[in-house]
């Protein structure tokens, strides 16, 4: 009997066409080798000290035994059909099943107790229970349903200990506050809750946005969470749901561009339906230029609104549209009368000095501010003004300093000049990702201005900035000592401004107004300047790529010149 059941083993053995070796407590995969009765099993890698003394696994040699038995058992099963009948799903599945159940009977619920009957279920997760919640929350808000109706429910009870709530007040608290991130991140870490963002409402998604924005929590998980949910919800954004997610958006610096672009399609779209609150307006203007938006249609849309309801608009309302036309350089096509009434504003008008001085300096960058509005911003008693709220701000000093240098070139009849105490210790210095662009392109020059007697790098303007680099050339774009260029008509003197991803507006990609009033102010001193946008100058690019792209702008400037 023993002999019969040996050579059935070895039977099937053969019809594999080779050696099986089995080894317990590692998982193996078959790999077909060339060779027809090679057949072997790759264990996975297991740590040595593991192995040695791991009593699961047992040696082919001692156990032969229980590896025949095994070898038996498992050719067996293979020449068994399995049955379709007696296939039964795995229990995950079956979870998985229920879950999907769950999820419906939430999304069916319209009313309290429809809604908690589903937290009776014993396989209610944490992802139900807050989807639960929130859909509380937002009746609760839009008064669908009062707190006294489930607040003392044992189903809504449970639900805030699955949520790691201890008290029936503390969820309330949730509830009721739009600005209170318990309702997702007091449940989890960010990488959970961003997982849980897709099971609230668009206005739970908003107030948890606003959330991270008042408690200066800038959680790249979530909000990329946030913004992909949002931008996928069917529903429109109206203005006031779009003026705090762009004003949170700002604040936190995460001015994603697809959820940027839905934003501001949906607001062009209801544009229109507003006829008296210009707040909400401007506020999405702000927002745009804050983050360096250029969205031309948006802003002509919001242009347009302002010149045509400037009868409920205040004047920081056409302001702030002016600062943010400065940013990111651009005057929106046939609104001529938006600008009319920009330009007659007064300086009593403004809230604060700084405001006013924030206004005269976006006009210069837009080529439109007249000589009595630049030197409002000079005089003595205006510079007072701005010393009575404390120190001047860096960014506000390097203001003074460029309308201060433009009246003395423009106007240079006017004796009246900034205090000289104003620039004193004001810090110009590149940022590290700044410096890094700047060598490149100083590193590429050195191929074709070597001497140092050449060409200047890193170059105080005296106007509120540096410039990077400045040389000369002649007509047939061949070097001349800086020495020589002094006064030298012949010549023409290069000034160079590198442009890194900061310096540029974002979706329309132009350098901002602050860069194009600063490239004037060196023009109306003498230079050509040459601007590298990094949009055209990869520092990775290959040295003679870099070379030939600078040979080539140089000559454009000079032949432009002749």
């Amino acid at each position: 009997m023993a002999d019969l059941y040996e050579s059935s083993v070895k039977l099937a053995m053969l019809k594999f066409n080779g050696l099986v070796i089995w080894r317990l407590g590692s998982r193996a995969i078959i790999r077909k080798y060339s060779s027809p009765s090679a057949t072997v099993f790759k264990t996975e890698k297991i740590d040595a000290s593991k192995s040695i003394s791991d009593k699961n696994i047992t040696s082919p040699e001692t156990n032969g035994k229980d590896n025949t038995s095994l070898v038996a058992a498992a050719f067996a099963s293979i020449n068994s059909p399995e049955s379709e009948d007696s296939r039964k799903p795995s229990p995950k599945s079956v979870k998985l099943n229920r879950h999907q159940i769950l999820d419906n009977e939430i999304a069916k619920a319209n009313d309290v107790n429809s809604l908690l009957v589903v937290a009776e279920n014993p396989i209610v997760s944490r992802r139900h229970a807050l989807k639960m919640v929130s859909t509380l929350s937002e009746w609760s808000s839009s008064n669908k349903v009062k707190l006294s109706d489930f607040e003392k429910d044992p189903r809504f009870l449970k639900l805030c200990r699955i949520l790691a709530w201890s008290t029936s007040s503390q969820a309330l608290s949730s509830l009721t506050m739009a600005e209170d991130l318990s309702t997702v991140l007091g449940i989890t870490g960010d990488d959970e809750a961003a997982r849980l963002i897709g099971n609230l409402s668009l206005t739970q998604m908003i107030k948890v946005m606003k959330a991270l924005h008042s408690k200066g929590r800038r959680s790249t998980p979530l909000l990329r969470a946030l913004s992909h949910n949002i931008t996928n919800q069917s529903v429109p954004l109206d203005l006031k749901k779009s003026a705090d997610l762009l004003f949170a958006m700002a604040s936190l610096n995460f001015p994603d561009p697809v959820l940027m672009d839905r934003i501001c399609n949906d607001v062009i779209s209801n544009l229109k339906s507003n006829e008296d609150k210009p707040a909400v307006v401007t506020s999405i203007m702000v927002s745009l230029g804050l983050m360096r938006y250029r969205h031309e249609a948006a802003l002509t849309a919001l242009a347009e609104w302002l010149q045509t309801h400037k009868d409920v608009c205040r004047a920081s309302d056409v302001a702030s549209a002016v600062v943010t036309f400065g940013t990111v350089d651009f005057v929106p096509p046939m609104c001529d009368g938006l600008m009319e009434n920009a330009l007659l504003l007064k300086e009593e008008e403004m809230v604060k000095p700084s405001s006013w001085l924030d206004f005269v300096f976006s006009l210069l960058t837009l080529n439109q501010a007249r000589e009595d509005h630049l030197l409002s911003t000079v005089r003595p008693e205006f510079i007072d003004k701005l010393l009575s709220s404390g120190e001047i701000p860096i960014p506000a000093r390097r203001k003074l300093m460029a309308i201060d240098a433009y009246v003395s070139l423009k106007f240079p009849q006017q004796g009246l000049r900034l205090a000289e105490d104003i620039s004193v210790g004001v810090p110009i210095v590149y940022t590290k990702e700044k410096a890094l662009y700047i060598q490149s392109i100083m590193d590429t020059f050195k191929s074709l201005v070597s001497a140092d007697a050449f060409m200047k790098r890193e170059c105080y303007s005296g106007m509120g900035f540096l410039y990077d680099a400045e040389f000369a050339l002649n007509s047939k774009c061949h070097p001349v000592p800086l020495e020589k260029a002094v006064n030298n008509t012949s010549v023409h003197r290069i000034a160079v401004l590198g442009l890194d991803y900061h310096d540029m507006t974002r979706r329309t990609v132009v350098p901002l107004g602050v860069n194009q009033l600063y490239t004037k102010l060196l023009e109306m001193k003498g230079f050509k300047v040459l601007q590298i946008p990094y949009t055209e100058f990869n520092p990775k690019d290959k040295l003679v790529t870099r070379v030939q792209y600078i040979e080539k702008r140089l000559k454009q400037i000079v032949s432009d010149a002749l």
